[in-house]
């Protein structure tokens, strides 16, 4: 039985319509509850009925966000496109072999400092990524499921949305601390100028041997393509633009977004809006994201330590993020 309820929330989280089909048009929160209820023993659940089948319940709801919010990082366009996910088992660690190509630029991020470290290579180098706890509380969100009053997919998203966020908010900070190590040659700085923009991807470009993408922020593209003849733009370009409010190619170069993100407890960006990356299209995915050993979802309240009587579950992930650029790249801080 667990097995196939696992699989079953997976399904809901990840293509409803197929449980839907499967379940006779049912709604797959309500399958999903019916189960669960069947599981406790009773349709009309307590905190003590929830104490007493308390592992069984989170071997279940670990199990799925392990499915779900972990593998669901990987699908994300952004960690596609950048990022190069590994899962290890807890205590063990993954090495990642960069080749000499001149320049490593590594920036690693552990804790609220800024002591970043780097390193030149000459043969290639391997490496190892730190990985760090992080929790989060999901405050009696299971009983308000069970209660009818949130569906399994919403429970779900809360926590897959809070990983996902902490886990750019890290990416971010690791690519703002490297760009200080380029050469000259491969910054700018000042108001946008399509001639700048150009002679930094010329320089990445005889470096790399590869036509760069362009990566920033919506705000940042915007600028790439505010001053250019709209007139000359294809219809397909046109509506890109009206529909997303920048083109996926300019001027034979790929533009990248990065996504909106804020920085912990905050709303400053995490991302700077006046920043343009250009960055070598190869097979190299510049970000090391390493989960280490699996999730876990701990009851830390019994529902008489609050005063709201209410329980308290923490869903506590392991994981590090380190970008490595082996190669040269470049950046343009706009003004």
């Amino acid at each position: 039985m667990k097995n196939e309820l696992v699989k079953l929330c997976v399904d809901t989280v990840k293509n409803p319509s197929i449980v839907q089909n499967f379940s006779k048009g049912l709604n797959p929160s309500d399958v999903i509850r019916k189960e669960f209820f069947e599981l406790i023993g009773t349709e009309k659940p307590t905190y003590k009925d929830l104490r007493k089948h308390k592992v069984e319940v989170f071997e279940i709801i670990e199990e799925v966000l392990d499915q779900t919010v972990i593998n669901g990082v990987n699908e994300d366009d952004f960690f596609m496109q950048f990022a190069e996910t590994r899962n290890v088992a807890l205590g063990d660690s993954i090495e990642f072999y960069v080749p000499d190509n001149s320049l490593l630029v590594a920036s690693e991020l552990a804790g609220n400092h800024w002591d970043i470290s780097r390193q030149k290579l000459d043969v290639g180098s391997t490496f190892t990524v730190k990985t760090k706890s992080f929790g989060l509380a999901v405050y009696a969100d299971f009983m308000q499921f069970l209660a009818g009053r949130i569906d399994f997919a919403e429970l779900v998203n809360k926590v897959a949305k809070a990983i996902k966020h902490k886990i750019a908010q890290e990416v971010a900070a690791s690519f703002a601390a490297g760009a200080g190590y380029l050469p000259t040659e491969f910054k700018a700085t000042g108001s946008y100028s399509e001639d700048k923009l150009m002679d930094i991807v010329g320089h990445v470009e005889a470096a790399t041997g590869t036509t760069p993408m362009i990566v920033g922020t919506r705000k940042a593209l915007a600028k790439v393509t505010a001053g250019a003849n709209v007139a000359l733009f294809s219809e397909n370009m046109k509506d890109q633009l009206n529909q997303t409010g920048r083109i996926a190619m300019y001027n034979g170069l790929v533009l990248v977004q990065l996504p909106n993100v804020h920085k912990a407890n905050t709303f400053e960006f995490a991302y700077d809006d006046n920043k343009l990356l250009i960055l070598p299209s190869n097979d190299n995915r510049p970000v090391k994201l390493v989960f280490e050993g699996d999730s876990l979802v701990k009851e830390v309240s019994d529902g008489t330590q609050n005063m709201d009587m209410s329980l308290e579950y923490k869903f506590m992930t392991k994981f590090g993020v380190q970008v490595i650029f082996n190669t040269l790249y470049g950046e343009y801080t706009l003004s």
